[in-house]
């Protein structure tokens, strides 16, 4: 077989389950707090923000009545002033106010002003602001191009908004009013607040990563520690089994010639029907017994395989692959099946790499036994060694640095069977098993090996127009 294969060459930490159970836990509850986190952050913030923009717009709604007040105020003094030259009333209670058609009125809030438009298309501004006439000329404009009755406009690097109402004062010749206020420092609030809930929500989730993960580290330890003690029974268990099963084979196949021989006596003496079907029975408890100990011998290698630590050396995998191949080599005369090997590495015979040996080859020779079990006779195995991500031109990620397919035509596989074909004691056709042999523990045995080394193992079938199919188990190291 080794000949064979090297023609064609010339030719050519925590556990993985309870690291995924660990990091589900720890997802739910970071995502769920994050969740509580945002949600409360976001009431907080929307709420105060409504109620910023509800203060705006009362005080849009509050400053024509402080310029009518004023204007009232004016009339009762002596009349309305000259747009064009200030003047002074008597002082109403509460001080002296100057009414003027230059920036000079004040009002309720003094970072805002009033432009009244009158018909004829005059502007009056009421204003304590000391803008220029240009400023204020374009704030109108670019308020009255929103075609809006209210918005945002920016002035003098400012952020204001307006509100465009019809004129309340009956006695004026105004058509509306354009009201403004200053809204930049309501709007830095606003973000000062934004910045804030997203620093603490930033510093809180940090916080709940920490604990959760401490949490579900403290979770998972007597999960672990459970299975290290069903690991550990099992393996003691199928150790003890193993003598008593030994001893019951071997007084069993004792007893069968045993059997044999009296059988044979009977024969003689004319009293088959006294002990017809002895050895047949023997026969059985024989095989059962041959039966149980592989199984004992598949729950050892599969306890092995489940064992973190890892004898880590550097070899050639094709050598590897090789010494398994010859193993079977028997088994694939005996069945007419047809053995192909394929590497795939660039410029290069050899696939070197780091990893453990005994493992790998226990791995390797499970997928060899299973693709010999299920090929029919005259049937066809496929082996590949690749170097990288299967193509020879290296991998896509950094532990898959090898790869070994081994491929068998046979019996289609499911996709519903093949998500659980790694599962033990799992047979997607469990009429087969008496035929077939085996208890459905070897590919769990190379799954665990897989995950062990940090590899992968999958499996796919792929069935033709000619019903044929061929199924793959690449194993990546």
């Amino acid at each position: 077989m080794t000949s064979r294969i090297m023609s064609a060459l010339h030719g050519s930490a925590a556990e993985p389950a309870l690291k995924r159970l660990r990091n589900k836990l720890l997802a739910v509850n970071v995502i769920s707090l994050t969740l509580v986190i945002a949600v409360s952050f976001s009431i907080i913030y929307f709420n105060f923000y409504n109620r910023t923009q509800s203060d705006i717009d009362n005080a849009l709604l509050s400053i024509p009545r402080g310029v009518l007040e004023n204007v009232m105020l004016s009339q009762q003094s002596g009349g309305a002033a000259n747009a064009n030259s200030p003047s002074s009333a008597d002082a109403p209670p509460g001080g002296q106010i100057t009414i003027s058609g230059e920036p000079r009125i004040p009002v309720d809030y003094t970072k805002s002003f009033v432009a009244n438009i009158a018909s004829d298309g005059s502007i009056t501004v009421f204003s304590m602001l000391d803008m220029d006439n240009d400023t204020y000329l374009g704030a109108i404009e670019a308020a009255l191009e929103e075609s809006a009755s209210s918005g945002s406009v920016s002035i003098a690097d400012r952020a204001w908004r307006f509100s465009i109402e019809q004129s309340a004062t009956s006695f004026t010749p105004y058509k509306y009013s354009i009201v403004f206020l200053d809204i930049q420092d309501a709007n830095r609030g606003v973000n000062a607040l934004a910045a804030s809930l997203f620093v603490i929500g930033i510093i809180a989730v940090g916080a709940i990563f920490l604990i959760s993960l401490f949490a579900a580290n403290r979770a998972i330890r007597p999960v672990e520690a459970s299975m290290i003690r069903q690991r550990r029974f099992v393996a003691d268990a199928s150790h003890e089994l193993k003598t008593p099963i030994a001893v019951i084979a071997a007084n069993a196949e004792a007893a069968n010639d045993a059997a044999y021989e009296v059988e044979k006596w009977a024969a003689e003496t004319g009293n088959e029907g006294e002990v017809a079907g002895i050895s047949r029975w023997i026969g059985n408890i024989a095989d059962e017994a041959t039966r149980m100990g592989e199984l004992v011998e598949s729950m050892l290698k599969l306890a092995k395989a489940e064992e973190k630590q890892a004898d880590l050396v550097v070899f050639d995998l094709v050598g590897a692959v090789c010494e398994e191949a010859d193993r079977v080599e028997a088994f694939l005369f005996e069945k007419d099946i047809s053995f192909d090997f394929e590497l795939k590495a660039p410029e290069t015979e050899q696939v070197t790499i780091c990893s453990d040996r005994s493992k790998v080859q226990a791995a390797i020779s499970v997928l060899l036994e299973n693709a010999v079990k299920y090929t029919p006779e005259k049937g066809r195995v496929t082996m590949t060694v690749c170097k990288g991500n299967g193509n020879g031109n290296g991998g896509t990620k950094a532990t898959n640095n090898a790869s070994v397919s081994v491929s068998n035509t046979g019996p289609y596989i499911p996709p519903e069977d093949l998500a659980q074909i790694f599962d033990r004691f799992f047979r997607a056709d469990p009429s087969r098993s008496s035929e077939t042999g085996g208890h459905g523990i070897g590919l769990s045995i190379a799954k665990e090996i897989a995950r062990t080394l940090g590899g992968e193992l999958t499996a796919a079938s792929v069935q033709d127009e000619t019903g044929e199919a061929v199924n793959t188990f690449t194993l990546y190291l």
